[in-house]
């Protein structure tokens, strides 16, 4: 309850004090309430380390291309649209909007698809990455809703560091967003080896069950609505998660739980000035695992972000090429701070290339035009090179590192069952001679070679002998290109 301090007005007939004859107002100097009891909702991400383990099946993978990629939805009749992501062998997700859900408000269940669409794009891919996330964390997510604070998605979605909008505009814009990621609908045709993982019937990619909304009562006597100051939102994965996040399901054999990590640092990047750069780190960290190595050809890096008539234009025009070409080097430049790791192939047009890949220079400013030189124009011919040539993109070196552990997990894994089942196999088949090297009962002993002590100028010997640059070295081991002059310099040790 507000607590309301009134002025107090001297009552003695007998003492005249001029300007009080005026009506008695109401003044408020703080504002206190009793705090309510908000509904149990999850912690807030990255709260204890920079990363967390995301999902990241086909349906999450298609569902960001979905919010994403507006140009590639088409009409499969007047006003209704859908969108197609194929896998091959048959195997293919679609995607359609839908507005005409009992829980959603009418904001959104008046709206038509091609308005929803118009609300697509990187802001509700991240916020989708969110859920993802979250979704993760549960045992059983197609039968367990959750609930997140629209406070922790402010901090999370890096809205709080904008000055031009109040919290409770924040809070509000949340809201919307949260409405608008779940009118995604979703049906799979999927068959992974022997399973049949088809959800032919559409559900929601995520069910949006409800957003409570907490308001600060109005001060009495002042003019102004109740201010919004919290908000609960209730999310209930959808179906696909039975089939593509079901631990137990792959353990039984019958379904898929497919994950990755996702880095604080993509939400360091501007959705509003780096879009693309937002759409290439979500699809570098979610197709993780179908790229282990890192390597991309740029025509696949393109076809994550662009639509084919757009880089269609882009081919068709030279100007365009020259300037895009530009546009994607800041692009990754963008990575690169984000902690992504990023290495030119030999197949990279060396007329092209930045000067930030090639020569170490850290006066280099954001917008400086070095990035790609105005006297290195691509022509026709250099362009088609440069979209068929390499370059490695790997995600940060916390992510990098977990993932490989996981893998190398894994393999241990299968030897040690694949030994298991051998043995098996040989015990009830005497006549099976599966050979096996002889181990020595006791460790054989063998000298450390001498510590050899590795100097600055060892370093750089060895670097330029195998004609790499200092920039190079650093994105090799995830360092400032400063640290590798400081190694070499000797100011600085191993």
């Amino acid at each position: 309850m507000s607590v309301i301090k009134h002025t107090q007005v001297a009552t003695n007939p007998e003492v005249v004090i001029p300007g009080l004859d005026l009506a008695q107002v109401v003044c408020a100097s703080q504002r206190v309430r009793k705090p309510k009891i908000l509904a149990q909702t999850e912690l807030p991400l990255f709260t204890n380390k920079p990363y967390e383990m995301m999902a990241t099946g086909a349906p999450v993978i298609s569902a960001t291309q979905a919010y994403i990629k507006q140009p590639e939805w088409h009409e499969y009749s007047p006003g209704k649209l859908y969108f197609q992501k194929r896998f091959g062998k048959g195997r293919y997700i679609e995607f359609v909007i839908l507005n005409k859900q009992e829980q959603q408000p009418e904001s959104i269940t008046a709206r038509a698809e091609q308005e929803i669409l118009e609300r697509y794009g990187v802001m509700a891919a991240r916020l989708h990455a969110i859920f993802a996330t979250y979704a993760s964390r549960q045992q059983c997510p197609w039968d367990e809703p959750f609930s997140l604070l629209g406070s922790d998605l402010i901090k999370i979605l890096r809205l709080n560091s904008r000055k031009d909008i109040t919290k409770p505009e924040k809070l509000k814009r949340i809201s919307d967003l949260a409405w608008i990621v779940g009118t995604l609908g979703v049906a799979v045709y999927w068959r992974e080896g022997r399973l049949d993982l088809h959800i032919k019937r559409t559900s929601p990619v995520w069910t949006i069950l409800y957003i409570e909304e907490y308001y600060q009562p109005k001060i009495p006597g002042f003019d102004g609505d109740n201010e919004l100051y919290e908000v609960v939102i209730r999310i209930q994965p959808g179906a696909w998660t039975e089939k593509f996040l079901n631990k137990t399901g792959k353990q039984a054999g019958v379904a898929l739980h497919q994950l990755g990590f996702i880095h604080e640092k993509l939400f360091d990047l501007n959705p509003y000035s780096q879009k693309q750069a937002v759409a290439l780190a979500l699809y570098i960290l979610q197709n993780r695992r179908a790229h282990s190595n890192g390597k991309y050809r740029i025509v696949t890096l393109l076809e994550a972000i662009l639509s084919p008539d757009e880089i269609e234009s882009i081919r068709g025009d030279r100007r365009k090429r020259s300037r895009f070409i530009k546009q994607f080097h800041k692009l990754l430049l963008a990575l690169v701070d984000a902690e992504f790791q990023i290495a030119f192939g030999s197949s990279y047009p060396a007329e092209i290339r930045p000067t930030w890949a090639v020569l170490p220079n850290e006066a280099l400013e954001e917008d400086s035009q070095e990035i790609a030189p105005l006297n290195c124009r691509a022509t026709s011919n250099s362009f088609e090179a440069w979209l068929n040539s390499i370059v490695s993109i790997t995600p940060p070196p916390d992510i990098e590192a977990r993932i490989v552990g996981l893998e190398n997990k894994k393999t241990k894994k299968a030897k040690a069952h694949s030994k298991s089942r051998s043995q098996k196999l040989s015990q009830s088949n005497p006549e099976v001679d599966i050979s096996q090297p002889e181990i020595p009962s006791q460790p054989v002993a063998a000298p450390f070679p001498p510590q050899v002590e590795i100097t600055g100028s060892m370093v750089k010997e060895a670097r330029q002998a195998l004609g790499f640059t200092q920039a190079y070295v650093a994105s090799l081991v995830g360092k400032s290109v400063s640290w590798v002059k400081l190694i070499e310099s000797g100011r600085r040790k191993i």
